[in-house]
Protein backbone atom coordinates (compact mmCIF):
# COMPACT_ATOMS: atom_id res chain seq x y z
CA UNK A 1 0.00 0.00 0.00
CA UNK A 2 1.52 3.41 -0.96
CA UNK A 3 1.90 6.28 1.72
CA UNK A 4 -1.56 8.55 0.13
CA UNK A 5 -3.76 5.32 0.11
CA UNK A 6 -2.53 4.99 3.51
CA UNK A 7 -3.33 8.71 4.70
CA UNK A 8 -6.68 8.79 2.83
CA UNK A 9 -7.29 5.59 5.02
CA UNK A 10 -6.50 7.53 7.88
CA UNK A 11 -8.34 9.98 7.37
CA UNK A 12 -11.03 8.18 6.29
CA UNK A 13 -11.11 6.64 9.97
CA UNK A 14 -11.05 10.37 11.41
CA UNK A 15 -13.87 11.46 9.78
CA UNK A 16 -16.06 8.66 10.66
CA UNK A 17 -15.30 9.43 14.69
CA UNK A 18 -12.60 7.13 15.03
CA UNK A 19 -9.68 8.72 16.82
CA UNK A 20 -6.21 8.76 16.25
CA UNK A 21 -3.82 6.41 18.54
CA UNK A 22 -0.32 6.08 19.23
CA UNK A 23 1.70 3.10 20.00
CA UNK A 24 3.41 4.32 22.73
CA UNK A 25 6.83 2.74 23.39
CA UNK A 26 5.88 0.70 26.05
CA UNK A 27 3.57 -1.66 23.60
CA UNK A 28 6.05 -1.88 20.91
CA UNK A 29 6.83 -5.79 21.47
CA UNK A 30 2.91 -6.42 21.40
CA UNK A 31 2.48 -4.57 18.49
CA UNK A 32 5.26 -6.39 16.47
CA UNK A 33 3.65 -9.55 17.98
CA UNK A 34 0.07 -9.40 16.79
CA UNK A 35 2.04 -8.10 13.27
CA UNK A 36 3.63 -11.55 13.31
CA UNK A 37 0.51 -12.90 14.08
CA UNK A 38 -0.78 -11.46 10.84
CA UNK A 39 2.44 -12.38 8.86
CA UNK A 40 2.52 -15.91 9.47
CA UNK A 41 -0.88 -16.75 10.24
CA UNK A 42 -2.75 -14.16 8.47
CA UNK A 43 -4.92 -13.98 11.62
CA UNK A 44 -5.99 -9.93 12.24
CA UNK A 45 -7.64 -10.17 15.36
CA UNK A 46 -4.70 -9.82 18.23
CA UNK A 47 -4.22 -6.64 15.97
CA UNK A 48 -7.28 -5.52 15.75
CA UNK A 49 -8.01 -6.02 19.61
CA UNK A 50 -4.84 -4.09 20.50
CA UNK A 51 -5.90 -1.37 18.54
CA UNK A 52 -9.63 -1.64 19.81
CA UNK A 53 -7.64 -1.55 23.46
CA UNK A 54 -6.00 1.58 22.41
CA UNK A 55 -9.29 3.05 21.07
CA UNK A 56 -10.96 2.90 24.29
CA UNK A 57 -8.15 4.67 26.16
CA UNK A 58 -8.35 7.64 23.95
CA UNK A 59 -11.88 7.64 24.03
CA UNK A 60 -11.39 7.51 27.77
CA UNK A 61 -8.92 10.38 27.45
CA UNK A 62 -11.58 12.69 25.73
CA UNK A 63 -14.04 12.51 28.05
CA UNK A 64 -11.72 13.15 30.78
CA UNK A 65 -11.01 16.24 29.60
CA UNK A 66 -14.63 17.11 29.23
CA UNK A 67 -14.99 16.62 32.58
CA UNK A 68 -13.30 19.84 33.79
CA UNK A 69 -15.39 22.43 31.49
CA UNK A 70 -18.65 20.85 32.03
CA UNK A 71 -18.04 21.01 35.85
CA UNK A 72 -17.18 25.38 35.40
CA UNK A 73 -20.05 25.28 32.97
CA UNK A 74 -21.99 24.14 35.66
CA UNK A 75 -21.15 26.10 38.57
CA UNK A 76 -21.47 29.32 36.24
CA UNK A 77 -25.12 28.59 35.48
CA UNK A 78 -25.45 28.64 39.23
Amino acid sequence: MDYEKLIQKRDQLLANGFPAVSIAKENRLEYFTTMEAYAAEGDLSPFAEMIAGLVDQQLDRYLAMDQPVRRMEHRQDM
